[in-house]
């Protein structure tokens, strides 16, 4: 994807908040759900709009659902604006 539809996916403060709990490793969305206080369609749809962007990737582990980064330079890039502040 281009770069307008990572900006567009970066632009939402529930997506940051899900690139929060992900920083680290790779969480089960059961995980991600109660970190972002929202429903699990809201957070779902949240998904679907960074996978399309290609800031996350997914993968099934049994039946859960797997969701890391795909680049972790994205977060170099979260950083460097909030430092613009």
């Amino acid at each position: 994807m281009g770069e307008v539809e990572i900006f567009k996916a970066l632009a939402d403060q529930t997506r940051l908040k899900i690139l929060e709990c992900i920083k680290e490793d790779e969480k089960c969305i059961c995980e991600i759900i109660p970190f972002t206080g929202k429903s699990q369609p809201n957070v779902s749809q949240h998904l679907k709009v960074m996978k399309h962007a290609g800031i996350i990737n997914e993968r099934k582990d049994g039946t859960r659902i797997m969701i890391k980064a795909s680049n972790k330079d994205i977060f170099k890039i979260i950083d460097q604006v909030k430092r613009i502040k």
